[in-house]
């Protein structure tokens, strides 16, 4: 027996991927978040599997088939609606505003700027991971296969990948000068603190199911039930569509989002369903494992040629971002520091835009009073520029472009 054949057995392939995934996070706490893990990981992915110490079909070994790829994103996003609050949405209001600013500067900059210099297909591919996460990545790779083009498939993972690292430095630095700026004020006396709403359940439209019954797997069942008619629907937007001519249809993940939000808003699906289930962390884990499993076929030749490709996307991106986040954030007398934080969400959102809020406050508070008072001011913002850009746009965004490749 080698030690191809004991890599091969699932059991063994999944302590791999989780070893790997392992190595990233204790990275990423070793460096402040600086190197994501997500990037760890798939280094040593693809370092092992082109030096031929594990078989190309690692993660498929290990259970995270392309089939279970198409369930969990669908589940996942479902789920990220149910995390949404419309009151929240219309409390930050502004924050909305600058956070879609955000997205138009990167379609604009990308899709004119990144066509000129690479091509329609690469921009179009590029364009949404870079405004929101997992998903957006998720549906331009399958978008991108589905053509024949892996090496678009490539660039868009790569950019799930390479997206984070400009904002680990440019949001801090714009955080910690709204910070001062917020000081001032309240080390003149301004100490007006904003008012945390009482969560409360949505208007039910069904009864509630007793405590008793609402398992894990009752509420794992209404996420797949929510699941289900967001891809029926997606399959009659395409019937629609193609009725009058057009070959267009609405992604799924669209439909799971708004289902999402509806469901728990009217008492359906509990927010934050997949926490609830205990599920969240084997979902999130199947979601990044099984994405990123769409490089092994890549080359090292396509990886590398593609990361100087992105590089130079993001540059033009975050120009696009800095443009339309600050003129919306003039308009609406928001600073341009907070705005362009906001509309930075796009490269980030939650937990690190989170984390890095609490980094720069940490760094300008002179005590534990003006700490809690800076994360009241701009915690709420970043968060929901987070669900604006990544959660909600980025989906919408990938459902959209995906139709034009």
């Amino acid at each position: 027996m080698n030690w191809l054949e004991i890599v091969s057995h699932p059991a063994v392939a999944f302590f791999i991927v989780l070893l790997f995934l392992s190595i990233g996070d204790v990275i990423s706490v070793k460096t402040n978040a600086l190197i994501p893990s997500i990037f760890i990981f798939v280094m040593l992915t693809l370092i092992s599997i082109w030096s031929g110490a594990v078989p190309k079909e690692l993660i498929d070994l290990a259970g995270f088939s392309s089939y279970f790829l198409d369930m969990v994103i669908v589940v996942i996003v479902v789920n990220m609606g149910s995390s949404l609050k419309i009151s929240d949405l219309k409390r930050e209001w502004k924050t909305v505003v600058i956070g879609i600013s955000g997205i138009i500067g990167v379609a604009i900059t990308v899709l004119t700027i990144g066509t000129t210099l690479f091509g329609w297909e690469k921009s179009v591919v590029v364009a949404p991971p870079i405004t929101g996460g997992f998903v957006a990545a998720f549906e331009m790779s399958k978008a991108a296969i589905a053509v024949g083009r892996q090496d678009l498939s490539t660039i868009a993972l790569l950019t799930l990948a390479l997206q984070n690292f400009p904002a680990y430095f440019l949001i801090p630095s714009l955080l910690k000068k709204e910070a001062r700026s917020l000081l001032v004020g309240y080390r003149g006396g301004d100490r007006i603190v904003s008012k945390n709403e009482e969560v409360t359940d949505g208007k039910r439209l069904l009864p509630r199911i007793p405590e008793k019954y609402n398992t894990d797997n009752m509420i794992l069942a209404k996420l797949g039930l929510m699941a289900t008619i967001g891809v029926v629907l997606s399959k009659a937007s395409g019937l629609l569509f193609g009725a009058v001519g057009i070959s267009f249809s609405i992604s799924p993940t669209i439909f799971a989002l708004f289902l999402g939000v509806i469901s728990s808003e009217y008492g359906f699906l509990e927010s934050q369903a997949l926490q609830k289930a205990n599920a969240f962390g084997f979902f999130m884990v199947g979601s990044i494992v099984t994405v990123v499993g769409g490089l092994v076929d890549s080359s090292p030749q396509e990886v590398f040629s593609s990361g100087a490709i992105i590089i130079a996307y993001l540059a033009i991106a975050i120009v696009g971002i800095g443009l339309l986040s600050a003129l919306a954030g003039k308009f609406l007398k928001v600073s341009w520091n907070m705005a362009f934080a906001i509309g930075l969400n796009c490269l980030v959102g939650f937990p690190l835009n989170f984390v890095l809020t609490g980094e720069a406050a940490k760094a300008e508070a002179a005590n534990q009073e003006e700490y809690d008072y800076l994360m009241d001011k701009m915690s709420p913002t970043m968060l929901v520029g987070g669900f604006t850009t990544v959660t909600i746009g980025s989906v919408i965004f990938a459902g959209i472009l995906k139709n034009f490749l």
